[in-house]
């Protein structure tokens, strides 16, 4: 791979991971008891209104995830950070593969909404 299609490679992965984790993080300090985190992996924030009880808007946690993969496999292209790309990519699509069994595990089925 040319030096400067790395460069820009490398700018555009860290960017986008950058982004992805800020939102994720901040997803997360947003949360104020355990019933949100527990609504929060088990998909309960469908819509924007819901989204926004939890103080912030609950569906950017998911959306940083998918930028945190989308950057870590930006990062799996470069020789060098190829290694560490592959270990964040293989642990994100743990972590959402968990949270969708943990709410197929959690069906809301006959519950009222809140």
């Amino acid at each position: 791979m040319k030096k400067t299609a790395e460069i820009a490679l490398t700018t555009t992965a860290s960017i986008v991971s950058l982004v992805g984790l800020v939102l994720s993080i901040g997803t997360l300090a947003s949360l104020r008891s355990l019933d949100q985190l527990h609504r929060l992996l088990s998909y309960d924030y469908l819509s924007f209104v819901d989204s926004q009880a939890a103080g912030g808007m609950a569906s950017d946690f998911f959306t940083g995830a998918a930028l945190l993969l989308l950057g870590s496999v930006l990062f799996t292209k470069i020789e060098r950070m190829s290694r560490v790309g592959q270990i964040v990519a293989g642990l994100v699509l743990l972590f959402i593969a968990s949270t969708l069994v943990y709410a197929c595990l959690n069906p809301r089925i006959g519950i009222r909404p809140y």
